[in-house]
């Protein structure tokens, strides 16, 4: 007997990966599919650049196979030089600075003002582990990255938005 599958509907233009039942008929007789695909649509009509891969379910529904199955398919179909932006790693230790700080913000019951938090206090400063390297290269260790958890936090919009205002960039 021959494995189940699962199609992988990939948008290269948002991103989105979409699970989609196994289809063995013409293209337009596929409802899922053409449901799917007219999501996915610029404003003009026209569609979005993706790909349509045939997959295992039993691999896809492993998550690790699940990441290998993603990484392979983006290999194979973007063009070149157009890659996966910064790579994963860049936005799974952006989703998590995202998750801690949206956690902050609630522990502090969703402030809406700074002075309400510790909105840009030395214990949510985020400092990279390059004392070393740095050392080595000759640059100061303690001259590091300024960058805070708060930057994830939406009381980081208020504060934009605040400033912005007091800039005269709004009408």
């Amino acid at each position: 007997m021959e494995d189940e599958k699962v199609r992988i509907l990939i948008c290269h233009t948002d991103g989105a990966v979409m699970e989609l039942p196994d289809y063995a008929g013409p293209p337009e007789h596929d409802d899922t599919l053409n449901y799917r695909i007219s999501q996915h649509r610029f404003g003009d009509g026209t569609a979005h650049v993706g790909n349509l891969a045939k997959v295992k379910k039993s691999d896809w529904e492993k998550k690790t196979y699940r990441d290998a199955i993603l990484d392979e398919v983006a290999k194979a179909t973007r063009p070149p030089g157009e890659g996966a932006g910064f790579g994963q790693t860049f936005y799974d230790v952006k989703a998590n600075f995202q998750q801690d700080a949206l956690d902050c913000w609630k522990k502090f019951n969703r402030p809406t003002d700074p002075s309400y938090c510790d909105y840009r206090k030395d214990n949510k400063r985020l400092y990279p582990d390059t004392k070393g390297d740095r050392k080595e290269l000759g640059l100061d260790p303690k001259d590091r990255p300024n960058t805070f958890l708060c930057d994830f936090c939406p009381v980081q919009s208020i504060v934009m938005q605040k400033q912005r205002k007091a800039a005269g960039q709004y009408d």
